[in-house]
């Protein structure tokens, strides 16, 4: 696998002491992680040829065929798209990659979409206050959300995501009612059927549930 942005190397060096993987890549864009996760592997029992460290931007790092998996986690879906887009040849030989955007979810789903990527598994996890979309994608085509921005998964999280984009939808509709131009019109009516889809949803969830 290869973890790119890996930061201090935890996902890496923890799917290697586990034997998720036999051979991790740890790439950053900067030095300063690099270094750190250098010296953490140091510090363990981990094998020289268990891992590569590599400086460098994105998927440039890596060799076309070089990892089965690749992760991409912590950065912005905008970012994201860019540099899948940045290196086809590297990408396209990629069996599965695993993304968790840290915002623009929706354009990076709806590249995945465009370019012959298929959302095969989609997880949220809390992260102190903050509601995370982890999703794995691999080849092939699917039918696109009506709402790239929101996964599309039973998981527990989801009412309390639901919850969460319903407020801020509502604070953009309360800003939208003020307004007397024409598009923030057509803006707040769009806004109000993703409204009441969303509550449709929630309230499935909501019956189905354990609570």
């Amino acid at each position: 696998m290869a973890d790119i942005g890996t930061d201090h190397g935890h996902l890496p060096m923890w799917c290697l002491e586990n034997g998720i993987v036999p051979f991790a890549i740890l790439s950053d864009i900067n030095e300063g992680p690099i270094g750190k996760a250098k010296l953490r592997i140091e510090r363990s029992s981990m094998a020289e040829d268990s891992y590569s460290l590599r400086l460098g931007s994105g998927l440039s790092v890596l060799k076309p065929g070089e990892a089965d998996t690749v992760v991409i986690a912590g950065m912005g879906g905008e970012l994201t798209s860019r540099l899948l887009a940045a290196v086809p040849e590297v990408t396209d030989s990629v069996q599965r990659f695993v993304f968790q955007p840290r915002s623009r979810a929706g354009m990076l789903r709806e590249w995945l979409w465009s370019n012959g990527w298929r959302i095969c598994e989609e997880r949220l996890v809390r992260e102190r206050r903050r509601l995370c979309q982890i999703f794995a994608a691999e080849k092939g085509t699917q039918e696109p959300y009506d709402y790239p921005d929101i996964p599309e998964c039973e998981d527990p999280l989801m009412i309390a995501f639901l919850d969460r984009e319903l407020v801020n939808i509502r604070i953009v509709m309360d800003n939208l009612l003020r307004s007397k131009e024409p598009a923030d019109r057509n803006k707040l009516e769009a806004l109000q059927r993703k409204a009441s889809i969303l509550e449709q949803r929630r309230e499935v969830l909501w019956k189905n549930s354990n609570y």
